[in-house]
């Protein structure tokens, strides 16, 4: 069986509080320990990652949660999102690890931790967040393991250990098929020959050490802000539309001037800018550029979270918003026409009322 001489279990909950966070105003939490965070790249890595507003990072004090003693590192997106963390240490033995693994998967206690923890922040820093809503979470677990009791290199470890790292990412006790082995071990990077990365859905394995673990975990748990992103505008547009399907003529009065489309048709463009500005904003978060080792992890995790399928989603129901606002925009136009034309009518019966008067008194 694996040893572990070295590693975390960490749990990710990332919470969708707000349009925008003023990261400025986060003063006073963490302490000493609060710092724009940055991408901790290898050493002879290119500069293909970066973040162009630096999300806020603070650490908080260390807790116990039901007899498990972990860390608490928050991180705040300008976007929004807040990304708490908490991380337990790996024990020694691999079915310890499974275990672990599998609690902070499912213990709701471990988040309902999170849950209290990020509605706390937002209440101390009210001012901070602009148009606060309720919150829409997304979570994510990472297996960290520094390295093994016995030295052991990324193609051994996949060779020999396969089934047990399948299970470990998949939460199962049973034994997998080999096809279902194959495919949850299926997108795996390496680097040097003794490092692994193994990214699922919703839990990822990093054997790797020092800054490359870092810059790995902060590239998984940025493409999970982006998830929870556009969850949020998905769950925006389907509110948004249920509400544009009652303004439709059947079933709603028409003004004579139009004024009531029109405040449809600005209340629609008002969301299309809106929803646009706030994907723009999250999408251009991280830079990444080139076909580096990062990069192609990150595109990876991208694909493995269906962000291209949520995206495509989202411009569906925008060009339906975009429908209706031209709808809405016409229909107010020709409703000004129409008043216009009942105007220059009643001018003309006016002038010909006034020219019968004047003949009549001749």
């Amino acid at each position: 069986m694996l040893e572990i001489a070295g590693g975390a279990v960490r749990a990710y909950y990332l919470f969708d509080v707000a349009d925008t966070i003023d990261l400025g105003r986060m003063s006073a939490l963490g302490g000493e320990t609060r710092a724009p965070a940055a991408l901790p790249l290898r050493s002879d890595a290119q500069p293909y990652l970066q973040f162009p507003v630096p999300p806020l990072v603070a650490n908080l004090a260390e807790t116990e949660i039901d007899g498990l003693r972990c860390s608490i590192r928050v991180k705040f997106y300008d976007y929004g999102v807040i990304s708490l963390r908490l991380t337990f240490a790996a024990p020694a033995s691999w079915n310890d690890l499974i275990a672990l693994t599998e609690r902070a998967r499912s213990d709701d206690r471990i988040a309902a931790f999170a849950q209290t923890t990020v509605t706390k922040i937002c209440t101390d820093y009210a001012n901070a967040f602009d148009e606060r809503h309720p919150p829409l979470v997304e979570d994510y677990l990472i297996v960290e393991i520094d390295r093994f009791a016995r030295s052991i290199d990324a193609e051994t470890l996949l060779r020999d250990h396969s089934a047990a790292l399948a299970s470990l990412l998949l939460g199962e006790r049973r034994r997998l098929s080999p096809s279902e082995t194959v495919e949850a071990l299926r997108t795996r990077f390496s680097y040097h020959e003794d490092d692994l990365t193994i990214v699922q859905w919703d839990t990822a394995l990093v054997y790797d050490s020092g800054e490359s673990a870092r810059a790995i975990e902060e590239i998984l748990e940025f493409a999970n802000s982006q998830l929870l992103e556009l969850r949020t505008y998905d769950a925006l547009l389907d509110h948004e539309l249920d509400s544009i399907y009652k303004m439709q003529p059947g079933e709603t009065s028409r003004s004579l001037r139009g004024r009531r489309e029109a405040e449809q048709a600005a209340t629609l463009r008002y969301l299309i800018v809106d929803v646009l500005e706030l994907i723009d904003r999250s999408s251009n978060a991280l830079k990444v550029v080139g076909d580096a080792y990062y990069a192609r992890i990150y595109r990876t995790a991208a694909a493995r979270l269906g962000l291209a399928d949520w995206q495509r989603q989202i411009d569906t129901k925008l060009a339906s918003v975009g429908e209706m606002y031209r709808f809405f925009n016409d229909e107010a136009r020709s409703r000004r026409d129409e008043f216009l034309e009942v105007i220059i009518v009643v001018l003309i019966g006016v002038e010909v009322v006034i020219g019968i008067l004047t003949l009549l008194h001749l």
